[in-house]
């Protein structure tokens, strides 16, 4: 990433997710990096942080794969970290609750929607932060004719984390 892109890979990766999930059912991006010697992987890697009750047996992968499947995990660079979030309320008028922590100063988070045709997105500025902090979000959003909504949070120096799309009910 050569921070031409306030998000990390927003047009080529982001951008398809949030396509793919105006086509079809829920899609998943997972996170995945490239390691070029089999000896040595890069701490610049994007990964996956799966919600789970306790980890698994060794083995049994059943439920990474299970978490995985249905999209409660949130992907990261790890300057940037997503605790408990997800939709609360029923109805139109719901909210997007979420809490996060991160190690750079942040520029803005963002709750980004469809209707399935077009995509939106609410910018809320964070730029007045102070680095290695944390913060509760209490997003409120009209959930009439939303498709899907994600969440994320973005810093200073290009790093980020974002949630799975969640279709409401």
């Amino acid at each position: 990433m050569d921070l031409s892109e306030k998000r990390l890979r927003e047009g080529r990766c982001l951008a398809l997710l949030d396509d793919m999930n105006n086509w079809t059912g829920p899609k998943y991006m997972i996170a995945g990096g490239d390691t070029y010697m089999k000896y040595q992987t890069y701490p610049q890697m994007i990964v996956n942080s799966v919600k789970l009750d306790r980890v698994p047996k060794y083995g049994d992968w059943t439920p990474v794969l299970d978490v995985l499947r249905a999209g409660d995990y949130f992907v990261t660079s790890g300057e940037v970290l997503l605790r408990n979030s997800g939709i609360v309320g029923t109805g139109a008028r719901r909210f997007y609750d979420a809490e996060a922590e991160w190690t750079f100063r942040p520029e803005f988070a963002e709750l980004v929607w469809s209707d399935g045709k077009k995509v939106e997105r609410e910018v809320i500025r964070m730029s007045d932060m102070a680095p290695f902090s944390s913060r509760k979000f209490h997003i409120p959003f009209d959930a009439t004719g939303k498709k899907w909504v994600r969440f994320a949070v973005w810093d200073s120096a290009g790093n980020g984390a974002f949630t799975q799309p969640v279709h409401p009910k």
